[in-house]
């Protein structure tokens, strides 16, 4: 399995995926040599009835954990010349317990947030908090426009960015997939002032001239955000965290665009996480409450 586990850390997963891929893998194995196959000769019947062996003993968010291993492992299989196709590839279990997310923020919320963020009250009347504000306050734009996460927003370079065209460029991390976004045109505004009037002050303040776009001087990104977060608490109390902020931006897109636009701007590398983020319609549900079952 050693050249597998070589495969799986160039997709940059965690040690504990990888642990866990490859266990999966060896269950998978040990299946198919007590029916004397193997997974390189398995057919997708054959597979089929590996899932249903997995039913009798499993949830079914622990079965798509083993699909998701099988679809790596059948990759891994292609890429070596060992198979031809990958019979895991459209398959997973329903039944899985859908994400719920409660009091998430709407579009003008969101916006609401970017506008409200004052930069001109500070904790300490001098240069160096001015320019942090307004360097949170292009932070916040990200947040609410491009739902970005704390690994995002370290990862970001001064090149990533793109005034002329308006875009910025997202890399890849351990669970996201890289894309380019399009900035706000006010955006591109506040931008181009904390790039050329605010970071050099910034970078000199802590002697740190390096390309991230957002110097830092310590290693963690969080202790930024959580100053900003607790901020946008005191304008929006429903704000929760970082991933509530990026789940209400995601929830709206799919309000306006199409599921795989939503999974590219996301950064989503399977439709299923993109799905994960799919609502009901609760004016349906509140009618059909009061149809069926009436308080009056």
């Amino acid at each position: 399995m050693k050249n597998y586990e070589t495969y799986l850390k160039k997709l940059n997963h965690s040690k504990r995926t990888i642990k866990s891929n490859i266990y999966n893998i060896k269950k998978l194995k040990e299946w198919c040599k007590s029916k004397r196959t193997k997974p390189e000769h398995l057919t997708y019947k054959q597979y089929l009835n590996y899932i249903n062996h997995l039913k009798t003993t499993n949830s079914p968010a622990t079965i798509n954990r083993h699909i998701w291993a099988a679809k790596h492992y059948f990759n891994f299989l292609i890429e070596k010349g060992d198979r031809a196709d990958n019979i895991a590839d459209d398959l997973k279990v329903r039944g899985e317990r859908k994400k719920v997310f409660h009091n998430l923020l709407s579009g003008d919320e969101l916006e609401d947030l970017f506008y409200s963020y004052d930069t001109n009250k500070v904790w300490k009347n001098n240069f160096y908090y001015k320019a942090t504000a307004k360097r949170n306050k292009v932070i916040v734009g990200l947040l609410v426009y491009q739902g970005l996460l704390s690994n995002n927003l370290k990862q970001l370079e001064v090149e990533h960015i793109d005034l002329r065209k308006g875009t910025i460029y997202i890399p890849s991390t351990r669970k996201n997939a890289s894309r380019t976004l399009a900035l706000k045109s006010w955006q591109i505004i506040e931008m181009k002032e904390y790039l050329e009037e605010v970071r050099p002050i910034i970078q000199d303040h802590i002697k740190t001239h390096d390309e991230k776009l957002f110097p830092l001087n310590t290693p963690q990104f969080n202790t930024i955000l959580h100053a900003i977060i607790k901020k946008l608490r005191t304008y929006n109390q429903k704000v929760a965290d970082n991933n509530h902020i990026r789940a209400s931006v995601i929830v709206n897109w799919l309000g306006q665009y199409n599921i795989r636009k939503v999974q590219q701007m996301a950064g989503h590398r399977h439709i299923t996480s993109t799905e994960s983020f799919k609502q009901d319609n609760l004016e349906n549900l509140t009618e059909a409450i009061n149809q069926f079952h009436p308080l009056n």
